[in-house]
Order: structure tokens, then C-alpha cells, then sequence
């Protein structure tokens, strides 16, 4: 079991120099996620670019925890699954890469903070800001793009814990696993080197090698290479 988790790690994590050549960054079409909240928890400030061959770049500034913790900036590039990169760049297109006003304009809306959705290519170019959105494709970039943020803030504290405080790890996996069946959380394969880690250290309490292990199977088999989608 322990092989067959490590190879499917490395598959999900392969250089980009051992995958297929791609078009220049530049040259592609890409969707951006951001968010501006001062009061975001567990960020107060993110962006999430996705472009067409699903190279993904997140930056994000961290609210500080009760203990007043770590908000140094932080950023991560991964490769976005074939399932959500189709899903963003299709919802994308059918809002007609989001040159409308999405924002519902209503007064009683709570404020949860700023979302921008933008799309760029090499012909065309559109963005929308948001506080919330009755539409419901919207509505749908908005939770995977939280959720993937979710991912990654889970990321950078399981490997904090991993270095200070492995008796808290087991309390902090039942929390991501219970955000994974919530569906908060997204593309775990974005932080499987830190799962792998964890599942693979005979000094970690079993149970949390269990838990680690049981996320790992719960990710998706590596996709195909992605074909680049036809965009205008």
C-alpha cells in the first residue's frame, strides 16, 4: 500500500520538466479567483490563476490564528486536477468569461468579502467583482476556489505541525477529512507530498498515519495529460 500511494504521489507531483511541453504561460488562456476581506478566515487576502494546460498559481496573505500565528505571505504552484480545470474554464465560457455584473446589489447581504473572477486570453478579456452572486455558476467557481484555498491553508499547517507539534496532527486530519466530505476542501493532490510524509513516518501516532493514508486514497487517480481547451 505504502508503493502504491508514493507512486500515485509522484505521478500527481511530476516535474513540469518530465511532463509534455506546454504553450508559454503568457500565451494562455487563464481564470483568476481573488479575495479581499480583512476579516477572511483562514485568508485575508488570496489569488488562484488556473491556466489552460492547469498549471495553478495561489498566493495568499493568512489571518492570524488565537495564538497570533505565522501571516507571512504564501504561495504554492500545482498542477489543478482535469475534473475542476475543465469545470472553471466550461463555467467560464457559459458566463461568457464574465464581462456582466454578477453582484446582487442587495443591502441585507451579509459582507463575507471582495471576489473578483477575471479571464484573459490572447483575444478576449472580462471580470466581475462580487460580494455574493444569486447565480449559481458563480456560486460554484466561488466554493471550489474557497475550497481549494481551504486545501492549502491545511497544507501549510500540517506541515507546521509536522515540524512542532505531531500530537496535535491526529485532531487536525479529522478536521480535514470532515472538510473533505463537506466538500470545503479541493484538490488535495496539492498537498499530497505533505499526507505522504505523514502516512510514511513510523515515529507518527498510527492513527494519524491512518488518516493520512486515508486521504491519499481518497484523491483521484492522476489525470491524463491535459489537452489545451479550445478558448477564444
Amino acid at each position: 500500500m505504502r508503493l502504491c500511494l508514493a507512486f500515485v504521489v509522484l505521478l500527481l507531483v511530476l516535474p513540469a520538466s518530465a511532463q509534455p511541453e506546454a504553450a508559454p504561460a503568457a500565451s494562455q488562456p487563464a481564470v483568476t479567483f481573488d479575495f479581499d476581506w480583512s476579516q477572511g478566515i483562514p485568508w485575508q487576502t488570496y489569488s488562484i490563476t488556473v491556466r489552460a494546460d492547469g498549471n495553478t498559481h495561489f498566493q495568499g496573505t493568512p489571518a492570524p490564528d488565537e495564538a497570533g500565528g505565522d501571516t507571512d505571505p504564501f504561495q504554492q504552484d500545482f498542477t489543478m486536477s482535469e475534473v475542476n480545470r475543465s469545470k472553471i474554464f466550461d463555467l467560464a465560457k457559459k458566463l461568457n468569461y464574465f464581462q456582466s455584473d454578477f453582484d446582487s446589489h442587495l443591502k441585507r447581504i451579509a459582507q463575507t468579502g471582495s471576489k473578483t473572477l477575471a479571464y484573459t486570453s490572447a483575444t478576449a478579456h472580462g471580470s466581475t467583482t462580487y460580494n455574493w452572486s444569486p447565480n449559481t455558476d458563480v456560486q460554484e467557481l466561488t466554493r471550489l476556489f474557497l475550497a481549494i484555498a481551504n486545501t492549502l491553508d491545511y497544507g501549510r499547517k500540517l506541515s507546521f505541525q509536522y515540524r512542532f507539534d505531531k500530537l496535535g496532527m491526529e485532531a487536525r486530519l479529522k478536521e480535514l477529512e470532515g472538510m473533505r466530505a463537506d466538500h470545503h476542501v479541493e484538490e488535495l493532490n496539492a498537498i499530497a507530498p505533505i499526507l505522504l510524509k505523514i502516512a510514511d513516518d513510523p515515529d507518527m501516532m498510527h492513527i494519524s498515519r491512518q488518516a493520512a493514508q486515508q486521504l491519499l486514497r481518497s484523491m483521484n487517480g492522476p489525470s491524463q495529460a491535459n489537452e489545451t481547451p479550445t478558448q477564444p
